[in-house]
């Protein structure tokens, strides 16, 4: 996917992240932060890594079917926010993560969508398949197969939208889901 600035509106309370220099992130996505012990995975068939507090977008969480549930209750307690900037490999230099703000993704599934309806990542785990969480798409709540994982609350719809406008809610932004 092309670097892309997905911010629509509001204040983004960015705050600067590590990012280890092997790990590629592109402007616009989601990112959650590794401090938990296999959170980060390491192939479909290997564990995960150690914490250790690096920033690391949706798609690299540990991808295995069998622990679905306990991912992404990682993955949304450790939302950093969206990458307001790349990072090639090789570079080790911190980027900047928006913590709050209107960001406009698309949709995992068009359906409906709804003014204060919950936005959730996108969980690709399937049988056989499993490809892990979305780092450039949501799902709206109300859509089947959504998540737990809650990024934030529908600001702006239209029907028979692709994308949706909302707020993110992070872990460590304004109107934080938990306090760091």
């Amino acid at each position: 996917m092309a670097a892309q600035n997905r911010h629509i509106r509001g204040e983004t309370n960015q705050v600067l992240v590590d990012v280890h220099g092997n790990i590629v992130v592109e402007a616009g996505d989601l990112l959650f932060r590794n401090n938990i012990d296999g959170l980060v995975g390491t192939g479909a068939a290997g564990g995960g890594i150690a914490a250790d507090n690096y920033a690391y977008p949706f798609n690299l969480a540990r991808n295995t079917a069998s622990e679905t549930c306990t991912i992404l209750a990682g993955v949304h307690v450790n939302f950093l926010g969206v990458a307001m900037e790349s990072s090639k490999s090789g570079v080790t230099e911190k980027i900047s993560v928006a913590t709050a703000g209107v960001f406009q993704y698309p949709m995992y599934l068009t359906s409906g969508v709804t003014v204060g309806g919950k936005v959730s990542a996108v969980s690709t785990f399937t049988a056989g398949a499993n490809q892990g969480v979305s780092k450039a798409a949501v799902y709206n709540i109300a859509t089947t197969p959504g998540t737990t994982a809650y990024l934030g609350y529908i600001v702006k719809t239209e029907s028979g939208a692709s994308y949706v406008s909302f707020q993110i809610r992070t872990a460590f932004g304004s109107g934080a889901l938990v306090t760091s």
